[in-house]
């Protein structure tokens, strides 16, 4: 949440949009004649500025966060300056800056986003503090050396967007600065303001190395794809992965040990860019991406590696960003990158590893290869880069991952097909889907993924409120995952099918249970992660769940429903400050009905817990709007202990449902 509360008087409120409408408001207000007697009219560009997390790290330490947000101010203040800018106002942790210049306010932004990564890299990760930046240029009102009006607002807007440590700028800025500073821009879309007449577009700017005042050469990619003498380079890399004696990871299940983020510093952090369709045929992308969340699914099951999940890395596809860029959103210290083009039957395959760091290029190799071997690429490759990262292979390891998912290319396909269709899929596209992963297995009836795929639109079927038949859905649904386990019990999708349709049907601790196996399957699956903090969350164990949530966003800082559950969580820890920031995050992230209907009852209770009686309103209607059926005393059935069945009860009431 972002508030300012300057001289007195409230300067920014949240937005939030459901549908065409927002249903959050900035409005300050005018102020009185009296208090500001000279006025005057300027163009120019807002930075708006705030800490991540703020009243989390007050609540933990309150004197070592000041401590460190005066360490910031100190170091960050002079930077403004320095960019021929002027600090209007600052309030906690919030900042107002002006400057004549959207480039010098970029450049600034930057600035201030490479010394604070200077000074955060020896905190621990949960003690940083990170800014959120939003930038406009607009028209404001000048009085007594203050600014108000629109284009305060929209920047304060665009702040709320920002990934902590990041940066987001309107499209008016992105106009004047695209090709006069060198940094990555990547579109967020439209989002409305409420008394602006036209939907203000955003862009999100990725900082060319953070860590460094010059800018560094921009990723190479070598994009081409091909594997003949795959199996053969295979055996001798074996050979070599047994020799190495750098240590051997456990492979005790490895979910007890991530029940704390500190653990995760102990894996080899790796992203896998999205392979590149050099095919000359858009309608291959799905073969291109297809591919890439398989390499990521194979490298996912080393418990060595900690690998960012495909949703995360896939916010570079089309773009052309540095290592170091990469490294910093992803957390990653290295990084694989590749294309892939297909001929009918050929398939050439490019693939390098990179250090996120330097932009050294540690491997790199060139396949050709029929498509009937394309299971052996990407086995290849998730070994290539095991080996290059020195991670010893076991036996049990290697075996889980070279398990080859069908010999029919033409099922396989289809699957791809399938997967590419579900991501956001609306009704019709379900039953596409569907039909793509019943031929599938009409063309393979022993192929596991096949199966746990089709089970997945069944129970999607139930929770998006497409069928009326909820039993059979589900039992339909159950039996596809069993079956996809009796052939191939390492099928991750299928545990994690099987954990949903325990949370919908309140079965907590058997969810729970699939949770652990699909994690000692694939130790990086990060829906695995969230599942598991969502089970906790719904069971009434916020305190449990949070670890997992929040490594969840570590893998995957932009998962909607990990955003959701961790606004949950805090929420039935009385924490309604960030609660209600994680549930807005998630809204923007994935505003369909499906989150709506979740996020808004309990972002209006938290909207009222914290005294904003307008926000509840216009949540509540929004809410309404949504689902006019709403009863709260359902909605909080969902809760597994009778005293988060009553804590939810009673704050939805005090919000004004029934």
């Amino acid at each position: 949440m972002l508030e300012y509360s300057l001289r007195g008087r409230d300067r920014v409120k949240r937005i939030l949009v459901a549908g065409s409408e927002p249903i959050r408001e900035i409005t300050p207000r005018a102020p009185a004649a009296a208090e500001y007697p000279a006025r005057r009219r300027k163009l120019t560009a807002i930075l708006c500025a705030d800490v991540a997390g703020y009243s989390r790290l007050m609540g933990e330490d309150e004197a070592a966060t000041y401590e460190g947000l005066s360490r910031l101010r100190r170091a960050i203040d002079p930077v403004i300056t320095n960019n021929q800018g002027r600090i209007v106002s600052t309030a906690g942790d919030g900042l107002l800056a002006e400057f004549a210049s959207v480039v010098d306010a970029l450049g600034c932004a930057l600035e201030m986003q490479r010394v604070t990564y200077e000074i955060n890299e020896p905190v621990p990760a949960s003690r940083r503090l990170e800014f959120r930046v939003g930038i406009n240029l607009g028209d404001v009102i000048v009085a007594d050396n203050d600014i108000y009006g629109d284009g305060v607002n929209i920047a304060a807007r665009l702040q709320t967007l920002a990934e902590p440590g990041g940066i987001c700028i309107s499209h008016t800025v992105y106009e004047h600065v695209r090709n006069k500073l060198r940094a990555s821009y990547r579109p967020l879309g439209e989002h409305r303001v409420k008394n602006i007449a036209e939907p203000v577009r955003a862009y999100a700017v990725g900082a060319p190395d953070l860590r460094v005042t010059a800018v560094r050469p921009r990723l190479r990619r070598r994009l081409f794809v091909t594997a003949a003498t795959l199996v053969a380079m295979a055996s001798g890399l074996l050979a070599a992965f047994y020799q190495l004696d750098i240590g051997l990871w456990s492979h005790a299940p490895v979910v007890a040990g991530l029940t704390t983020p500190a653990r995760l510093g102990e894996r080899i952090a790796v992203a896998v860019l999205p392979f590149k369709n050099l095919s000359g045929d858009n309608a291959q992308d799905f073969f291109s991406d297809g591919v890439t969340e398989d390499v990521i699914n194979a490298l996912g099951r080393f418990s060595g590696l900690l690998v960012a999940a495909k949703s995360a890395s896939f916010q570079f596809k089309g773009r052309n960003p540095s290592p170091e860029e990469v490294g910093h959103a992803l957390g990653a210290r290295y990084l694989i990158d590749g294309s892939i083009r297909r001929a009918s039957e050929q398939v050439r395959v490019d693939v390098e590893l990179i250090d996120a760091a330097t932009g050294r290029h540690l491997w790199s190799e060139d396949y050709k290869t029929q498509l009937k071997d394309i299971f052996s690429v990407q086995d290849e490759i998730a070994e290539r880069v095991v080996a290059a990262l020195a991670v010893r292979l076991t036996r049990f390891e290697r075996d889980r991952v070279l398990r080859k998912p069908t010999e029919n290319l033409t099922a396989y396909e289809y699957v791809l097909r399938g997967r590419d269709l579900f991501t956001n899929a609306t009704r019709e596209m379900n039953d596409e889907a569907r039909a793509m992963f019943a031929r599938a297995i009409e063309l393979d009836p022993n192929y596991a993924a096949a199966y746990a795929a089709l089970g997945l639109t069944h129970y999607e079927a139930v929770v998006s409120g497409w069928t009326e038949f909820i039993r059979e859905e589900l039992e339909t649904a159950e039996g596809l995952a069993n079956k996809a386990l009796a052939l191939d019990p390492a099928t991750t999708r299928a545990h994690l099918l099987l954990g949903h349709i325990d949370l919908y049907r309140r079965k907590y601790e058997r969810g729970l249970a699939e949770m652990d196996r699909s994690l000692e399957i694939n130790p990086s699956d990060v829906d695995s992660y969230v599942l598991r903090g969502t089970l906790l969350a719904w069971s009434g164990k916020p305190n449990e769940a949070l670890p997992w949530l929040e490594t969840a966003l570590r893998i995957d800082p932009l998962h909607a429903r990990g955003l959701m559950n961790l606004g949950i969580a805090k929420f039935l820890l009385g924490n309604y400050a960030e609660a209600a920031t994680s549930l807005e995050q998630a809204l923007a992230r994935s505003p369909g009905r499906l989150i709506q209907v979740t996020v808004f009852p309990l972002l209006a209770a938290a909207d009222a817990e914290l005294g904003h009686a307008e926000d509840t309103a216009r949540v509540r209607v929004a809410m309404l709007r949504v689902a006019p059926l709403f009863d709260a005393r359902r909605f909080a059935e969902q809760f597994g202990t009778e005293t988060a069945r009553e804590q939810v009860l009673i704050k939805l009431q005090k919000a004004g449902f029934r």
